[in-house]
């Protein structure tokens, strides 16, 4: 699909169109969720302005791209349809996961979001994720059993989480624990 303009000077009487032609009011949960994808895409955006290494930025842009496939997939209404969200893209978060966490020191306390505007903002990005995750549970409730969308961003908060913490680590950047 190609959007010719933005708008269509008619109104919408709080409703919008999915992808196959449907109308439905914007306070619907499949609307939410697609917001909140959205958001992150635009959060990952903020990253970006702050990342300076070339291979993260090429993996976050990946992400952005992946990310409209997911929005494509929700507005679709698809189930459990790997089509669009497949293993390939979990994997390649696992594969990410596992490359950044290998020199990571192991957690003995949590963690407190900090560091540079870089990590701060993957902090960030991590939350929105965990929101956008439980947005998609509650789209998805009656198709959890290996549903790619809710896989998918549960993946991509740990990787956000990680990458926060290699960026740190490889910036001499301290990690500020949790103190009871």
């Amino acid at each position: 699909m190609r959007i010719t303009k933005v708008t269509t000077r008619n109104g919408d009487g709080g409703k919008t169109g999915l992808a196959k032609g449907e109308s439905v009011l914007k306070s619907d949960n499949i609307i939410h969720c697609l917001g909140e994808v959205d958001e992150l895409s635009s959060i990952i955006g903020v990253c970006l302005t702050h990342c300076n290494n070339t291979d993260i930025s090429i993996f976050l842009k990946k992400i952005q791209n992946d990310l409209f496939d997911i929005g494509g997939h929700i507005s679709m209404k698809l189930d459990d349809d790997t089509s669009i969200v497949n293993e390939k893209m979990i994997s390649e978060l696992d594969n990410q996961i596992n490359y950044l966490n290998k020199n990571l020191d192991p957690l003995k306390e949590f963690i407190l979001p900090s560091g540079d505007h870089f990590s701060a903002n993957l902090h960030l990005a991590r939350s929105v994720t965990r929101r956008a995750e439980r947005s998609a549970v509650a789209l998805y409730e009656n198709s959890l059993s290996k549903n790619p969308v809710v896989m998918y961003l549960n993946r991509l908060s740990d990787y956000f989480f990680v990458l926060s913490r290699y960026h740190n680590k490889n910036s001499d950047l301290p990690e500020t624990t949790w103190k009871r």
